[in-house]
């Protein structure tokens, strides 16, 4: 039986209706929950909002820590900050919207998390961990960025969600209800505006708690540079050596230093509070002050009665008060008082040492109050006592505290004694000595400095009378001098009258001193031709010009009383005299100068042969330090004169070992690699007199890369020729000893005698082919016959004779129209025959192909380029390939005797061209041989 359908629902229009209305509402289901869903995220974004300023607490943290270091935070004062700076860190790991950041971001900030959590106070405060700390604030920030950009993006994603629903709904509630849709949309207008505020404010409250915690810092700062610096002015104050007081508008102390405390007396604390007149009365250093510094000398009552000279310095304050200091100005005074006491000795004219020395001895005594003074001298017999004042209780004593300063060299201080030595002419004349009896005050470092002074003032007594003697005793030398001298001596006025005429000046211009004396020296000893401009010298000298002959060593030519001119050295000088007068040196260098020629002429020749030499050499001195290079040593070495001339063996030996090959260092071969490879033989001889006095060492370096390279290329060609050669005879010694031992059958002789048949072949190819090397080398291509022809021919001809039989088919030839070059056929035929079969063997089945055409660079030179499609060689393999004996197949699967392209070079050369190749591993080998078009005469 059917169920039949309500009444509402006959018929086909109110089941439209119905169905309409079902599918509307949910729809309209469907988009209010889709709706709730996205208001869902906007509950869960206010918590990733908090997220992001965990990021934000983490940066800010991170910058706090790195002012704190910047400041030069203790350890202690570090431990905190960074301990809350590693809490963060792994709160901001663990968030959720950490794994939802950019790769870059994400990755910055985990680097600097886990940075964060291997830093220690201590190391904070060295450069490596603030370089970390300074990596962190970067990964820091990065992340940071990256969380905001991410979180700006969940929140533009939900704001365009919410916009189509809100679109969605308004649609559906026209539908249903005006009201419905007039709330929803009220509803999402309200969240949205909810959402934006919510952000504002958290963005304004970060900057809020940001800007707080600088300010915060900023006044701990503050408070703690203001602290170490009111500690800082008190130490300096408790460690003043003056009186230092400090009263305010009441003038009363508020401070008192311990100095001036104990001046007064009394403490400190005792002091502070009262009144400055109290503790200070009766002396003028109370009252108001002004707005000026006052300093003034005034006298400072002491508990005992006495009065003790002081300067007073104040300064006012800023809030009222002042600031004191009171300096004590005993010692000043008594050592003013000392000073004036010597000054009036010292200034006494009597020149008389022993008056003085008594005088001195009195200051001594009166400044050292009463202690008893003497002067110690010194004799073959010992020490004794010159001058003394007071009672000497004790001269023994005296005596070996003057012995004692005597050794010593300098001033000798006791409790109850003291020695000052006195110099004269950097000799010891004497010993200041002053005793001061039992009970007295010990001596201390100003009576030194004072008992110095004296001595000082005797120092310039006694050096006055040693002066006079000194100048008696210079007098009689200089004539005694004068009389012996070898050279000439000759004495004038300022009008050139000869006064003295010494007895080596009548050797050397044949006048005795009696015919000299009166006479004028130009008409004496100048030669006629100089005459006039001795006398216009003299003349400028008189009136105080310029004139090339005073104070000189000059180089000039007299004339003897014969008349025969000869070379001098003069040199004149003014004496000291009133009037002036001049004293002339005259040598006669004649034979100086000859020896100066030869000198001369010797030296040019070492130098010539010095720098023309091509082997280098290198001069040290006798100190070790280079003085000349050799330009060829310059050349060998790449290096300047700057970079040698002065340098001592050992840096020396380190620039030489950083051009050498350091494989290959030490011993007297060096193996330089630049400025080009050459070994150079050093030899070390030295340089000496006749007499056998060393002057220095001198380095030769002589360039023998030639012989080496000969060395070890006949070393290699005789090791290898051996193996070569030794190869076949084995196998040709070998199986005709087999044949002739032992009974073989056909087969087995017939192929023993195939292989000495193919290694007598192999042998006999071999010395060809050295032979053929030696003969070019040796005629250096003397022996070829030069002759202008076509180069096709002679290809075409190397290509058929070469080319394995039946494999004609591989090679190509591309032989264009070619001018004729001059070539020895038969020579270029073995050539160009060795490449062929070079692009045969190692090109197995492949294509061989040869081209021949003019040089497009315009050389004048015709090119001829065979190429394979072989196994190719390294760039090794190829910078060896011309090389003797040099294989680049090592198997022995491929025949040869690495003596073809040699060869093929020795030819080109003769031809004055040349052969290169080019080759890549795999793809083949191209060698290209070069033919000029005009003849070139073989090299020498």
């Amino acid at each position: 039986m059917t169920r039949r359908a309500p009444p509402l629902l006959r018929g086909w229009r109110p089941r439209l209706t119905l169905a309409a209305l079902a599918v509307l509402t949910l729809l309209t289901l469907m988009t209010l929950a889709l709706t709730f869903s996205r208001l869902n995220n906007v509950a869960n974004l206010a918590s990733v909002s908090i997220t992001g300023w965990t990021y934000s607490e983490f940066t800010r943290q991170t910058a706090e820590t790195r002012l704190l270091v910047s400041q030069g935070a203790r350890p202690a004062d570090l431990a905190v900050p960074l301990a809350i700076l590693q809490s963060k860190a792994v709160i901001v790991t663990g968030e959720p919207l950490t794994g939802e950041l950019p790769p870059t971001p994400r990755r910055a900030l985990l680097r600097a998390a886990q940075a964060v959590q291997d830093l220690t106070p201590d190391a904070l405060r060295t450069p490596a961990g603030q370089a970390t700390l300074a990596a962190v604030m970067d990964g820091a920030l990065e992340g940071y960025t990256g969380a905001v950009a991410t979180l700006g993006l969940k929140r533009s994603r939900i704001a365009s969600d919410l916009r189509a629903a809100e679109w969605a709904l308004g649609i559906l509630a026209v539908l249903l209800a005006v009201m419905s849709a007039v709330a929803v949309r009220q509803l999402l207008t309200g969240t949205l505006h909810a959402l934006k505020t919510e952000v504002a404010r958290s963005e304004e409250a970060e900057a809020a708690r940001a800007q707080l915690e600088r300010a915060a810092a900023e006044l701990r700062a503050a408070e703690t540079n203001l602290q170490r610096e009111r500690d800082f002015a008190l130490q300096v104050m408790g460690a003043m050596g003056e009186g230092l007081y400090v009263t305010g508008p009441d003038d009363r102390f508020e401070y008192v230093n311990p100095t001036l405390a104990r001046t007064l007396g009394r403490s400190a604390a005792e002091l502070v509070g009262q009144p400055v007149g109290a503790p200070l009365s009766g002396a003028p250093l109370s009252g108001a002050v002004g707005a000026e510094r006052v300093t003034a000398e005034l006298p400072l009552p002491l508990p005992d009665g006495r009065v003790m000279p002081t300067l007073l310095t104040r300064v006012p304050r800023g809030g009222g008060g002042s600031i004191s200091v009171i300096t004590d100005l005993t010692d000043i005074k008594q050592a003013e008082a000392r000073l004036r006491n010597l000054y009036e000795v010292t200034t006494d004219p009597d020149d008389d040492l022993p008056g003085t020395l008594e005088r001195l001895l009195r200051v001594g005594r009166e400044a050292f109050r009463g202690a008893q003074g003497a002067y110690v001298r010194w004799n073959a017999h010992g020490p004794f006592v010159q001058a003394s004042v007071g009672d000497v209780p004790d001269p023994a004593g005296l005596l070996r505290c003057g012995e004692q300063a005597r050794q010593v060299g300098g001033a000798c201080r006791s409790d109850d004694a003291l020695a000052v030595p006195v110099m004269a002419g950097g000799d010891l004349h004497g010993a200041l000595v002053f005793h001061r009896a039992p009970g007295a005050p010990p001596f201390g470092r100003p009576d030194e400095d004072f008992a110095n002074l004296i001595g000082q003032w005797l120092e310039q007594a006694a050096e006055r009378l040693r002066a006079h003697e000194l100048l008696r005793v210079s007098e009689e030398r200089n004539m005694a001098i004068i009389r012996s001298s070898l050279d000439a001596i000759i004495t004038t006025d300022r009008w050139g009258v000869i006064s003295e005429f010494n007895p080596a000046a009548e050797s050397i211009f044949g006048f005795t001193r009696e015919q000299a004396r009166g006479q004028v020296m130009a008409d004496l000893i100048v030669p006629p031709h100089l005459r006039a401009g001795h006398v216009a010298g003299l003349e400028r000298l008189r009136g105080g010009g310029a004139t090339r002959i005073a104070g000189k060593r000059l180089e000039l030519t007299a004339c003897r009383a014969d008349g025969e001119e000869f070379p001098v050295e003069l040199s004149v000088v003014p004496l000291p005299t009133t009037p002036v007068m001049y004293a002339g040196f005259v040598r006669d260098i004649t034979e100086r100068r000859a020896a100066e020629e030869r000198l001369r002429e010797r030296t040019t020749q070492l130098n010539s042969v010095f720098n023309v030499s091509p082997d280098g050499f290198v001069t040290f001195s006798q100190a070790g330090v280079i003085v000349d290079v050799n330009p060829a040593f310059l050349d060998l070495t790449g290096t300047t004169h700057a970079d040698l001339l002065g340098l001592r063996e050992q840096p020396f030996e380190a620039l030489l070992a950083r051009i050498c090959d350091p494989l290959r260092a030490g011993g007297e071969l060096l193996h330089l690699s630049r400025p080009a490879r050459r070994v150079l033989k050093r030899t070390t001889r030295a340089m000496e007199t006749d007499s056998g006095r060393t002057l220095g060492r001198v380095m030769y370096f002589r360039d023998i890369t030639h012989e080496a390279e000969i060395s070890s290329m006949k070393s290699e060609f005789m090791s290898t020729a051996a193996h070569e050669l030794r190869t076949p005879m084995t196998s040709i010694y070998g199986f005709a000893e087999l044949l002739l031992t032992r009974q073989l059958d056909p087969d087995t002789t017939r192929d023993l005698l195939d292989t000495i048949y193919r290694q007598a072949g192999r042998l006999i190819l071999l010395l060809t082919e050295l032979l053929d090397l030696a003969r070019i080398e040796a005629r250096a291509g003397k022996d070829f016959v030069i002759a202008r022809q076509d180069l096709a021919p002679l290809i075409r001809s190397a290509a058929q004779a070469f080319a394995p039989p039946g494999e004609s088919g591989r090679l190509t030839l591309n032989l264009p129209l070619l001018p004729p070059v001059p070539v020895d056929g038969g020579k270029v035929h073995q050539a160009l025959g060795n490449v062929i079969s070079n692009a045969f063997k190692y090109a197995p089945g492949g294509e061989v192909r040869i081209d021949a055409a003019p040089d497009p660079a315009g050389t004048g030179c015709v090119l001829v380029t065979v190429t394979d499609s072989g196994i190719g060689m390294t760039r090794e393999q190829a910078a060896r390939a011309f090389e003797r004996f040099y294989r680049a197949d090592h198997s022995g699967s491929i025949p040869g005797t690495g003596l073809g392209l040699s060869l093929v070079q020795e030819i080109m050369n003769c031809h004055g061209g040349s052969v290169s190749l080019a080759s890549e591993p795999g793809q083949g080998t191209a060698v290209t041989l070069r033919f000029p078009l005009s003849v070139h005469p073989p090299p020498d």
